[in-house]
């Protein structure tokens, strides 16, 4: 008996270590499997805030660079607009009425712009002399044509008429120098072209 008491021990403890081996060899597989998943969600985590990371520095960049062409943009603006004050602060009443005459046809264009869309014009006359008929139409251009000095005056604030009176001073810098006089009086090569014409 003693020794079938032995003997079931020994099976015991048998089935004991091979419990254990079995646990031992699963629970190893499991922990390596266990590290795998986690080592790839790590590097998938990884990867995915380096791209976030990429795009952002990218957008920033990018917004940076923008801003920085709206700037310099802004400043090239504004640097032409102080030549462009700095030249009409040059400009005499001539030029300056210049610059809105010239400007005049390109308005009345702008204010004729519908009458291109028009494919036909029927005509009914009465005949009441210079406003009917064909003559009707071109009054009407005139008219609108007419209407560009009050345009001008609703759009700045300022009449023409009361802009020409202000034109004047623009340039005017005071009187400018006359020539200087020799001796003799006369401008400096006045003798030689009287002494070559007798």
């Amino acid at each position: 008996m003693i020794e079938k008491e032995a003997q079931t021990k020994v099976q015991e403890a048998e089935i004991q270590r091979h419990n254990n081996e079995l646990i031992a060899t699963v629970l190893k597989q499991a922990e390596i499997e266990k590290q795998r998943v986690l080592n790839i969600a790590e590097g998938e985590k990884q990867r995915l805030i380096a791209e976030a990371e990429g795009r952002a520095s990218a957008t920033r960049m990018q917004g940076e660079a923008e801003a920085d062409i709206i700037f310099k943009k802004g400043e090239a603006e504004a640097k032409a607009m102080n030549i462009k004050a700095e030249a009409y602060q040059e400009y005499n009443q001539a030029a300056v009425v210049d610059k809105l005459i010239s400007s005049l046809p390109e308005i009345v264009r702008a204010m004729a712009a519908p009458l291109a869309n028009v494919d036909k014009i029927t005509i009914v006359s009465t005949g009441n002399g210079a406003t009917a008929g064909a003559s009707k139409i071109t009054g009407d251009m005139a008219a609108i044509a007419a209407q560009v000095p009050a345009l001008f005056e609703s759009l700045s604030g300022m009449s023409m008429s009361e802009l020409f009176s202000k034109v004047k001073q623009i340039g005017d810098n005071g009187p400018k120098p006359s020539p200087e006089l020799p001796s003799g009086g006369e401008p400096s090569g006045g003798k030689a072209k009287a002494a070559a014409k007798s």
